[in-house]
């Protein structure tokens, strides 16, 4: 018998490659159906839609996935979805008349502003719009992905009789080296979160570079939601606001953020409004925080007299 799904406020997850044979879908679908969140955010290559022309491989629970999200969204789950490289063409409009009806409730967009439980505004975008070579040399990453695929296959063909572990373990090890010299040359992480301050937020949710992460500094937060290839990890936030960088095969990482100062100034802004104007019983008393305790008869007779 399956556990119950725990209740969360937010998921946050991208590269699940839905339609690529190295997509880890079934990890992908036991990571869904084992939370009840109030919101989705599908942060991008979300589907593989390079892989239509040559190589699309569609198991059953690329179905499941798709089936347990229209289930949420019956339940009043929202879910968000930002485009990626491998998904771009959900940023045309053409193909948004095509969306199924059962997900027409969809918000799509190439970034959403999320503000967490604790009042910090997050830009959640995919990273690629802020990659040097996807938007200057996109052929690059088209030449390199036969490459890549391969090396995923001998991946898995190494690690096939080793039960348990990470069948791209050594891709993902890899991939984070080839990805540190993109983000150097693109300086993609600063452009990023350059572009979150212009929007007034204190941080990024992004994936595209398959790199986990959650980075604290000083007065911004860094999140990357990693992937379902090679890492197979998702962010959760939870009703206390905690947030969890769940790994199937690594250690979670969690951040506990303190209230946001705009929160408590909406909380003092709240309390003053409740002080000056508050009632008592149907009728005769309210307390006015600027004026005190009077009865409404006494006011007329004020201004009677």
């Amino acid at each position: 018998m399956a556990s119950a799904a725990t209740s969360v406020r937010t998921l946050l997850i991208s590269d699940v490659h839905l339609g690529c044979k190295h997509a880890q879908v079934k990890a992908c679908l036991d990571f869904l159906q084992s939370y009840q969140p109030e919101q989705i955010y599908l942060v991008g290559d979300f589907i593989d839609g390079w892989k239509c022309n040559k190589g699309w491989h569609w198991p059953d629970e690329c179905n499941q996935i798709l089936n347990h999200l229209e289930q949420l969204i019956r339940e009043g789950t929202e879910v968000f979805y930002v485009p990626g490289n491998h998904d771009a063409f959900l940023r045309n409009a053409d193909y948004l008349r095509m969306i199924p009806e059962a997900f027409s409730q969809v918000k799509i967009a190439d970034e959403f502003v999320f503000e967490t439980l604790q009042g910090w505004r997050l830009l959640i975008t995919h990273g690629d719009l802020f990659d040097f070579f996807e938007t200057r040399a996109q052929w690059v990453s088209r030449a390199t992905a036969g490459v890549y695929d391969f090396v995923l296959s001998l991946n898995r063909w190494v690690n096939r009789r080793r039960v348990g572990s990470n069948p791209y373990g050594a891709c993902a090890f890899l991939k984070d080296r080839v990805k540190r010299g993109v983000r150097f040359i693109s300086s993609f992480e600063s452009s990023i979160m350059q572009h979150a301050r212009q929007r007034r937020c204190e941080g990024v949710v992004c994936g595209h570079i398959h790199t986990p992460a959650i980075v604290r500094r000083k007065d911004s937060i860094y999140f990357n939601t990693g992937d379902w290839v090679e890492n197979c990890t998702g962010l959760v936030e939870h009703h206390d606001g905690t947030i969890r960088l769940e790994s199937t095969y690594g250690t979670p990482k969690t951040l506990q953020l303190n209230p946001h100062e705009r929160l408590a100034m909406r909380t003092r802004s709240a309390s003053a409004d409740d002080r000056s104007d508050w009632y008592y019983g149907d009728d005769t008393e309210r307390f006015d925080g600027n004026a005190g305790v009077e009865s409404e008869f006494e006011k007329v007779r004020q201004i009677a007299g």
